[in-house]
């Protein structure tokens, strides 16, 4: 049994070549840069240029891979807001803590040493 392929067509939903360059730009200042965009998708800072130029169209791969590079920034910004939340105490220094009140409004009371 031969299995068809029906041609990929362009639909009334597809986007802009203008705007999802838009939103490629956008997302080379999300993560630092064309230097950190190329870093994240493992190609020069030239290829990334020449997509933000119009010297080069963006494709399928270069979308994937810059989808990638995003994924990998959000979860280096989750790590490090994890490490640095004053929501959990133990990312605050002693002096940050002094003063603190438990969730009942009562001062926390510390012991020197």
């Amino acid at each position: 049994m031969t299995w068809l392929r029906r041609p990929v067509m362009a639909s009334a939903m597809s986007q802009k070549p203008e705007i999802q360059l838009a939103i490629f730009a956008q997302a080379v200042d999300a993560v630092g840069g064309q230097r950190a965009m190329a870093r994240f998708m493992g190609i020069s800072e030239k290829e990334v240029r020449d997509w933000l130029s119009g010297d080069a169209e963006l494709d399928r791969n270069a979308l994937r891979s810059a989808s990638q590079g995003l994924i990998k920034h959000a979860d280096m910004c989750r790590r490090l807001e994890r490490k640095l939340s004053p929501a959990f105490v133990e990312n605050l220094t002693d002096k940050q803590l002094e003063g603190l009140s438990l969730p009942d409004g009562r001062p926390e009371v510390r012991k020197p040493g």
